[in-house]
């Protein structure tokens, strides 16, 4: 650090959370905080191949409505009318494990639906998620549904057919699932931590900060690290699914209109190279 002249990292709130780093702290003002970016071509669920139906903003109902049956059929659910709750992660503690397996057993008790799709790299940590999906498919078992894997097609379909995504992650670099989450029409349910904090915008506490960003409000977030705190923020996504779907619908627009590539972050970059030259 000491020896350049710029230093960055991938969120602003992230470089804000690790400036008292011993390494960080003598050298703040030249150290940079730009968000990551997501590839549109990737993540374009007007291109997606593994979407039985394409769709962009203007057509995402039934589009999503397709991806949501398909997903369903997939993972053996039932086909009912509730929101359905997906991550997509690996399973470790920065990731908010404890946090999410809370989510699974409220979603389902709200009424919902909850799919999975991720491994543990730790062996303790999976035998603990083989017991949950254990414990669920003999509660749940048309409403729940955890793949321990890598899958990629399973995650585009998550994606698109999940109404709601969780990052619950205890702490955040940048995050790229909740924009791809966005990009697809699927509204993020976040802890307040790194870059979940600069792309997603509180739909009743952040107005004020999303129109500070050039942002409009595009989801629900948190600040605890407990049961309550991760509580706040799915039970409100939860009951404006069931009782505000005109306003459900129009937010799902809004956010995928929402631009997540590496255009903006891309100019950041290049102005913060010239930055380094003039030093």
């Amino acid at each position: 650090m000491g020896a350049t002249a710029v230093a960055t990292t991938v969120s602003p709130t992230y470089a804000q959370e690790v400036s008292g780093h011993p390494a960080v702290a003598p050298n703040h003002a030249k150290f940079h905080g730009i968000r990551n970016g997501i590839d549109p071509e990737i993540w374009d669920p007007a291109e997606d191949e593994f979407l039985p139906r394409s769709y962009s903003a203007d057509t995402f109902t039934e589009g999503k409505a397709a991806a949501k049956a398909e997903l369903r059929a997939k993972m053996n659910l039932c086909e009912a009318d509730v929101p359905l709750v997906g991550v997509v992660t690996r399973l470790t503690h920065q990731k908010g494990v404890h946090l999410i397996k809370h989510a699974a057993w409220r979603t389902l008790e709200r009424g919902g639906q909850f799919v999975l799709l991720g491994s543990a790299p730790d062996a303790r940590v999976q035998a603990e998620f083989n017991a949950l999906a254990a414990d669920l498919a003999r509660q749940y078992p048309d409403r729940a549904r955890l793949w321990f894997a890598y899958n990629e097609p399973l995650s585009h379909l998550i994606y698109a057919g999940a109404d709601m995504l969780l990052v619950p992650s205890m702490f955040e670099p940048c995050g790229l699932t909740q924009m791809i989450a966005m990009r697809y029409g699927t509204i993020p349910v976040v802890r307040k931590t790194g870059g979940l904090n600069d792309t997603v915008f509180d739909v009743d506490h952040d107005v004020e900060r999303a129109a500070a960003a050039g942002m409009a409000v595009n989801g629900f977030s948190f600040e605890g690290t407990d049961g309550p705190g991760i509580d706040y923020a799915l039970n409100r996504a939860l009951t404006a699914w069931y009782s505000e779907r005109a306003w459900w619908q129009e937010m799902t627009e809004r956010v995928m209109r929402m631009d997540w590539s590496w255009a903006k972050p891309a100019l950041e970059y290049i102005e913060l190279y010239y930055k380094a030259l003039r030093r």
